[in-house]
């Protein structure tokens, strides 16, 4: 037999939220304690539904569920004490112990303090995970989504296969840590890319991401035990000089257009979304009533829970954070991420109840965002603690096999003069140039073990050079291109420093690095074949090097089997399939066309 609480005892509860403070009296904030003391567990606090479960909630404990707070900033016992509705680990942040192993008792750890609280409402941790489950040691660190859009550009049906079937292993992995939220996939349609993030999108076509950021979530989501999170909704990919958190002046057709992939994603059944850092005609996204509440939630039907990006609110209007957090959350957000520091995350709490209090937020809109939230755990089968079993592993061969088969297909094709690829099998001695030939992490991009990622060997994996000396004897590798011998052709790799968010920005347009160039220099005065292998998130100004190069390979960020997957499909193990998911112009604006998206050269099996 379920037991219920009396209406009496509820209430008395439900008074233990006002602090000590009478709505009707003068408060500031120091008259305000964050948190009430617990409420004496109790056995007999029972509910038949969700909804009464809210109903039974303190004010306390449900500013608690909306909190999500990193694990860095927080004290022992933090989460019970406060009721936390989430923890997090930001880009690089690790347990001590950076193993499958580790985490999973740092998740553990978290999770029993929320199941100690008064009414046991399990935390969901939450990452980003965004190709692979990227912040652990050894992981499988799959092509970043520009990848997969090369491979959905050149067949959409294909790539959105290959895109559910990572979504899935990248869930295996979070799963073997005990993590059951990603803040992944990226549904941004990247019109502009000067804009640091246009590798974490699938491209610049509507279609191909209507395609590919859904399948992604059916991937991920597939064995009921892991939430994907729809972001960065709406227009950051529009934005003014592709500027990171920028402004995008659009009119209603256009935002409709860029709806898309989201309608797709809520029917694919996307648990929850994050809003953009970015504006639309002025107003920052995570206070758009109209675009969260009135479009979102209450035309397109999502019924999920909207959390908000890394201390976006306190890019708000409003002047103080009070405010700023009465304006998010009546627009629409139901959890804050609160992590710029311990104050923060306290006064998120704290603030959250004042308005309340003073009815600046009404206590309806705090009970449907607290709902919501919980509707996604039961969802996740977090009461029942189904979803914290570790299952499967991390880095495994099979999911190594997949990354290695995602890279092949997204490798690009978009010069062969002279056959160069197809003679490439018969050349003896060979030489490969560039930093990014003995470098994984130049392969992986930004969000990799770190949130900037790195240089070197920062996870397991292959390099191109390795993986080009599987395949021949006389290879010969010089990072400078500098090089005493006679070689039949070079193999030379270009491409991006890793970077991520607005250190990717590039106002006037990414051009080869000066490294790069130097090393490109030299490697012309061989006077040999020159096939140059390219390790970027976008397309690069190539203009004035294009013409010295008798083959062109887009590899995009291929991740830790990208060297294997690179020198299969030079020495043709596998085909030439991926197509350009960005135009290529001679210049960011107005410039001539090089390559129009979709576009892509046939060599070799499956050709």
């Amino acid at each position: 037999m379920i037991k219920r609480i009396s209406i009496l005892i509820a209430f008395v509860l439900l008074l233990s939220a006002c602090t000590n403070v009478s709505p009707e009296e003068p408060v500031t904030p120091p008259e305000v304690t964050v948190a009430t003391a617990e409420p004496s567990p109790s056995p007999d606090v029972a509910y038949s539904s969700l909804e009464e479960l809210v109903s039974l909630m303190t004010l306390d404990e449900k500013v608690g569920q909306m909190t999500q707070v990193e694990r860095q900033e927080l004290l022992r016992g933090d989460v019970k004490r406060f009721f936390l509705g989430s923890v997090l680990s930001g880009g690089g942040s690790h347990p001590e112990d950076d193993t499958p192993e580790g985490w999973a008792e740092m998740v553990d750890g978290y999770m029993q303090q929320s199941l100690d609280t008064r009414l046991g409402i399990p935390i969901i941790y939450g990452i980003d995970a965004v190709h692979g489950h990227n912040n652990v040691t050894d992981a499988t660190v799959f092509p970043h989504n520009v990848g997969l859009g090369a491979i959905g550009a050149g067949d959409i049906e294909s790539g959105a296969d290959i895109a559910e079937r990572i979504g899935e292993a990248t869930a295996e992995e979070m799963l073997a840590t005990r993590i059951p939220w990603t803040f992944s996939p990226v549904l941004g349609v990247a019109y502009d890319t000067r804009w640091g993030r246009a590798y974490e999108c699938f491209g610049e076509n509507i279609e191909l991401v209507s395609a590919m950021g859904p399948a992604v979530i059916r991937g991920l989501q597939k064995s009921g035990y892991v939430a994907a999170c729809m972001k960065h909704y709406l227009g950051e990919g529009q934005t003014q000089n592709g500027q990171n958190q920028g402004n995008a002046i659009m009119t209603d057709g256009e935002i409709r257009e860029i709806l898309a992939p989201y309608i797709r994603s809520i029917e694919a059944g996307a648990l929850t979304l994050m809003p953009s850092f970015s504006s639309i005609n002025g107003v920052k996204m995570h206070e758009s009533k109209e675009l969260l509440t009135d479009v979102l939630k209450n035309e397109l039907g999502f019924e999920g829970f909207i959390i908000s990006d890394w201390a976006a609110v306190t890019q708000l209007t409003g002047g103080t954070y009070k405010q700023q957090l009465a304006n998010a959350v009546n627009a629409g957000v139901d959890m804050i991420m609160a992590v710029n520091g311990r104050e923060q995350w306290l006064d998120t709490i704290k603030y959250i109840k004042l308005n309340v209090i003073d009815e600046t937020i009404p206590v309806e809109r705090i009970d449907d965002a607290v709902l919501r939230i919980l509707r996604v755990k039961e969802k996740l089968g977090l009461f029942e603690e189904r979803a914290v079993e570790s299952g499967g592993s991390v880095g495994g061969e099979e999911n190594r096999a997949l990354a290695m088969e995602a890279a092949e297909r997204s490798m690009t094709l978009l010069k062969n003069e002279n056959e160069v690829i197809e003679r490439l099998p018969s050349f003896e001695n060979i030489l490969v140039a560039g930093q990014g030939g003995l470098d994984i992490g130049m392969q992986c991009g930004g969000w990799t073990f770190h949130w900037q990622g790195g240089h070197g060997d920062i996870m397991k994996g292959t390099t191109i050079v390795d993986g080009i000396k599987k395949l021949k004897s006389n290879v010969t590798y010089s990072p400078s291109g500098a090089a005493e011998g006679v070689f039949d052709c070079v193999i030379a790799v270009v491409g991006e420093s890793p970077y991520a968010e607005m250190e990717g920005d590039r106002p006037g347009g990414a051009g080869l690095r000066v490294n790069d160039i130097n090393m490109l220099n030299e490697v012309y005065k061989l006077g040999c074949p020159v096939i140059v292998v390219m390790l970027t998130g976008r397309p690069l100004l190539i203009q004035e090097h294009l013409g010295y190069w008798d083959a062109l390979v887009s590899a995009w960020l291929p991740g830790t089997e990208g060297g294997d997957a690179v020198a299969n499909v030079l020495f043709g193990g596998a085909g030439f399939t991926g197509r350009t998911p960005f135009t290529w112009k001679t210049a960011v604006r107005n410039g001539e066309i090089l390559f129009e998206y979709g576009y892509g050269l046939n060599v070799g099996e499956g050709a």
